[in-house]
């Protein structure tokens, strides 16, 4: 290891200004190029696919700070067909005359009819990455390369950093699976995984990390049991990923990716969440959380090609997103 990366240096040092002063991106820059996928395609041996994603459902665990899941019907077929003899525009009672399943356009021998839906939800729950957006320090409420609220917010999603400015994904994926590494099944919920935790589980996967990387940490924790405030990453490990290894996501299988002792406190003194903090705000590093890593710790691929497609939601703090290995 070639520093400590216990101090607190981390808030003088940063990586604004690096793709530019305008940029959006952080260090997914560095990934935007044939070569780093091409590199990612090559892992790819056997044709297998470990599908990285969790469900998401009404009741599932969810940081309690969130608005709740609500997946409601909006139509089905007999529900529509009851409304035709109802004071409703025919826009939205699809049976009755003029309506787009009016007796003149749909035959009977058809009777076509959809379902549909709408979903409340926030985008922080079950797999997803979160926007450079999401975090925000200091006065003048500031986000990665500096940006103040002032340029950024607004009432209909941030301005700046929204998950639409998250590229595609391909890249050489990492599991760091701390957990057996530990001889653990599922780590306690009070462990903060360290510096040296990360330096000692790869050497033990016989696995070097390398700049563009895309790293992911194993706790164990078992979906849909993971919940925040369990195990999760501490500064240093943060540090010493970027830092010295050049990651350009960093995610692990719990809610949230900082972890907490059995007193609620972080890996910074009077620091609720110095790892978002870091890699978010300091850095432009897109972190990842509700990652599924069991299947591949049980057969053991640490290194692998890894995609992952978020959606381009303006101004959206989060996505949900459904990476998956390839190996």
């Amino acid at each position: 290891m070639k520093k400590d990366y216990h101090d607190m240096s981390w808030l003088q040092e940063n990586a604004w200004g690096k793709y530019g002063l305008d940029d959006e991106v952080g260090a997914l820059n560095q990934i935007t190029n044939p070569e780093t996928v091409i590199h990612a395609l090559s892992l790819v041996k056997e044709g297998q696919v470990y599908d990285l994603e969790t469900e998401r459902f009404k009741g599932m665990n969810m940081w309690q700070g969130h608005c709740g899941f609500e997946m409601v019907t909006y139509a089905t077929p007999s529900g529509r067909q009851r409304m035709q003899s109802a004071n409703i525009n025919n826009a939205y009672s699809f049976y009755a005359p003029g309506g787009i399943f009016d007796s003149d356009s749909n035959a009977p021998q058809y009777n076509m009819g959809l379902n549909t839906e709408m979903l409340i939800s926030p985008l922080h729950i079950g797999t997803h990455i979160d926007s450079l957006c999401h975090f925000s320090a200091g006065e003048d409420n500031h986000i990665y390369n500096g940006f103040p609220e002032k340029a950024y917010g607004h009432d209909f999603g941030s301005m700046r950093c929204g998950a639409e400015t998250i590229p595609p994904i391909i890249t050489r994926g990492i599991l760091l699976d701390i957990a057996s590494y530990k001889g653990k099944e599922q780590m306690p919920d009070d462990y903060i995984i360290s510096a040296e935790d990360c330096e000692g589980c790869a050497d033990w996967e016989n696995i070097t990390l390398r700049p563009g990387d895309a790293v992911f940490m194993r706790l164990g924790a078992k979906w849909p049991d993971a919940m925040c405030g369990t195990a999760g990453v501490g500064i240093s490990a943060a540090r010493y990923l970027v830092e010295e290894c050049g990651a350009v996501v960093i995610g692990d299988d719990n809610g949230d990716i900082d972890g907490h002792d059995k007193d609620g406190h972080s890996s910074v003194p009077h620091h609720p969440n110095p790892v978002h903090h870091y890699l978010l705000i300091q850095q432009g590093v897109h972190i990842m959380e509700y990652v599924t890593l069991n299947a591949l710790a049980k057969d053991q691929k640490y290194e692998f090609c890894f995609i992952c497609l978020p959606a381009k939601i303006r101004g959206a703090t989060a996505m949900f997103t459904r990476p998956i290995a390839l190996t």
